[in-house]
């Protein structure tokens, strides 16, 4: 027997050590729910389970960001569908507009209505909005800039990539423009003159006894009412728009009427513009040979396949009066991007187009002759398709993002179900290994203290 080395304790010792190690993890991992607390657990499994952890946050934060994107459909889809309700009560109005069993009063009230649609249109338009950023008023439109003060951009939208895009404007449209002869000063209307003078089939009663400015005065509020300026200085009629779809016809009902006012010109016109694609060593800067050129009026409008779609208007009142070469540069920036995936580059352009009566073409119409409400009810037809297009693709994109909702879900189950595999503890196999630990740490502690004890043996011998 050895009093100065005691091996049995140094063994029982060690023991007990590693036991009690055993034991801590075993209660760390019971504790945290974790099998991988430390990088020293586990090095390779620790840095796996951290970036699957990244990329689980991740999905979770794309769900959110593609349930915002439902969401923000979702309110501009509201906002279209009034105003889907307004274009059927403009276009109610110009089919009853059309009957001309009505008074000019009644059209009156027709026109004032259609102009607070018109103005409630414009005021959806500008102020629906998700989270501060409007929707319908073109600022979700792809952006682009021109060169030139001669022409502006009205619309860009569908499949166009970003780059520089030439047309040469080479004629600017002209308005329709006639003139009658004004009434001198002091005139008054005789009875044989007294009749109906007709801007456009649109009848002005001119009574006996009527004086020059009372005949002017009526004149210029009536052909206003039909989108025509009336200069009583001159007698120059002027239609407020431009192009080929203007026209100016003045009639009268007696032929001393006709000869008092000069009335019974020939019908005119006005012009549209007119441009051509810039070319460059025989190639379209920017265009494709399928895409084509349509002009009414200043606006000029370039199409092709995709959805394609370019609008500008000719500014008359620029340097080069509209006149010359154009380039108009399109860029990235825009549309309203979602980031669906939790990875660079996986995201999705919401474009929604412009929504005013301007943009939509019908805030000049009127209901005033059967000719006027016939292009008014042409006019909101193609607006109602314009916005049915807006709308089926606010449809197309909201469906996609629900999928993209119910595909990120899933990735984000299967790779938390991954995660969970390599980090959480099992619970009854730990249980387990905990027990076990514990009932030996205890036996380890037992034999410890017995095996201190025994030098204490030596001690029998001395009193012996």
């Amino acid at each position: 027997m050895r009093l100065n080395h005691n091996a049995l304790a140094y063994t029982a010792n060690n023991n007990l050590n590693a036991i009690n190690n055993n034991l801590t993890k075993s209660m760390q991992r019971l504790s945290s729910g974790y099998k991988i607390n430390k990088s020293s657990d586990d090095p390779a499994a620790k840095a796996i389970s951290q970036r699957m952890e990244a990329q689980i946050r991740g999905l979770t934060k794309a769900v959110d960001n593609s349930n915002d994107g439902i969401s923000l459909i979702q309110t501009a889809e509201g906002a279209l569908d009034e105003v889907h309700s307004i274009l059927a009560r403009i276009r109610e109005l110009a089919v009853r507009g059309a009957n001309e069993v009505y008074a000019e009063e009644d059209k009156d009230a027709m026109q004032d209505e259609i102009k607070q649609l018109q103005d409630e249109l414009d005021r959806i338009s500008e102020t629906t909005e998700f989270n501060g950023r409007k929707l319908l008023n073109g600022e979700l439109n792809k952006k682009g800039y021109v060169d030139t003060d001669g022409l502006s951009i009205v619309e860009i939208g569908g499949d166009i990539e970003p780059g520089d895009y030439g047309l040469t404007i080479t004629r600017t449209g002209t308005q329709a423009q006639t003139s009658i002869t004004p009434l001198a000063a002091g005139a008054t209307i005789t009875k044989d003159q007294a009749g109906t003078l007709l801007i456009n089939n649109f009848e002005i009663e001119i009574q006996e006894g009527m004086n020059a400015d009372e005949v002017n005065e009526k004149i210029r509020n009536a052909a206003s009412k039909i989108g025509i300026d009336y200069n009583a200085q001159t007698g120059e009629l002027t239609s407020q728009q431009y192009g080929k779809s203007q026209s100016i016809t003045v009639e009268t009902s007696k032929d001393e009427l006709k000869a008092l006012l000069g009335a019974g010109k020939p019908t005119v016109y006005g012009t549209d513009a007119k441009a051509e694609f810039q070319t460059e060593n025989g190639k379209r800067v920017g265009f494709a040979d399928t895409a084509t050129i349509d002009t009414e009026g200043n606006r000029i409008t370039v199409t092709d396949k995709n959805g394609f779609k370019m609008v500008y208007d000719a500014e008359l009142d620029s340097q080069t009066g509209g006149v010359g070469d154009a380039t108009v540069t399109v860029l990235s920036a825009g549309p309203m991007v979602l980031q669906i995936g939790n990875n660079e580059g996986q995201t999705l352009n919401i474009n929604i187009n412009k929504t005013t009566a301007e943009s939509l073409e019908i805030d000049h119409i009127n209901v005033y002759t059967s000719a006027y409400a016939q292009e008014a009810i042409e006019r909101v037809d193609n607006a109602v398709a314009k916005i049915s297009g807006i709308r089926s693709a606010l449809g197309a994109y909201q469906n996609r993002l629900d999928h993209t909702v119910n595909n990120l879900e899933t990735a984000d189950e299967n790779l938390t179900s991954a995660v969970s595999r390599i980090r959480d503890t099992d619970m009854a196999e730990e249980i387990t290994e905990y027990t076990q630990q514990n009932v030996l740490s205890q036996s380890a502690l037992q034999m410890l203290v017995k095996s201190n004890a025994r030098p204490e043996g030596l001690l029998q011998l001395f009193q012996r």
